[in-house]
């Protein structure tokens, strides 16, 4: 029992820490005539860069700027209100149980990962059809850690958070990926992730 007691305490910090993002929002407290402007600043007089329908749900908010939501709008990231966004349930990307689509380029590459469906999708140019493959294993965050990894046909996939640009566009995302391959060329490939809306 003290030994329990002992494990509760030593987790409580990790327990108790700020929200994970990326995460997915529906927007809320809007008329049905109006809009949530996104904005090129965190500030309420900046100017006006896109705009969410009053009834848009699976909104990515990328991070978190004082009372502002970093999110993407077109190919450059925006600032919204969070007054006007509600966190949808659910755990924590890093759960690994909600899907993701990661990017890369030199070379371009995209991988698709759908833990519902149990399978990832890889492409990249050299392949006229992504290769899909079952996931025989998946590793979730931890309390103390956040970086998560699930398996790919021939490798591995390490998902983290944090700030990450695809290097095309001004776009903001929150989870960067490696992908590590145990072919011959022991190949790596890094890039950016997004959540999926549902």
């Amino acid at each position: 029992m003290i030994r329990f007691l002992a494990l509760v305490l030593w987790l409580a910090p990790w327990a108790a820490q700020a929200e994970i993002y990326p995460a997915l929002h529906d927007v809320t407290g809007v008329a049905a005539d109006d809009v949530l402007n996104i904005r090129a600043a965190p500030d309420a007089g900046s100017a006006i860069i896109g705009s969410l329908a009053p009834d848009a749900q699976g909104v990515e908010v990328v991070g978190v700027e004082g009372d502002w939501a970093v999110v993407n709008t077109s190919e450059t990231r925006g600032y919204a209100s969070l007054r006007f966004l509600a966190r949808q349930s659910g755990p924590d990307w890093n759960a690994l149980q909600t899907p993701l689509t990661c990017i890369g380029t030199e070379p371009f590459w995209s991988l698709h990962i759908d833990p519902a469906k149990g399978e990832t999708r890889f492409r990249t140019p050299e392949y006229d059809a992504a290769r899909t493959a079952p996931i025989t294993g998946i590793w979730p965050a931890l309390p103390w850690s956040q970086t998560a990894a699930v398996t790919l046909p021939d490798g591995l996939a390490v998902l983290a958070p944090g700030e990450c640009s695809d290097g095309m566009s001004d776009q903001s995302y929150g989870i960067s990926a490696d992908l590590f391959f145990t072919g011959p060329a022991r190949a790596r490939l890094s890039g950016c992730c997004s959540l999926d809306p549902p």
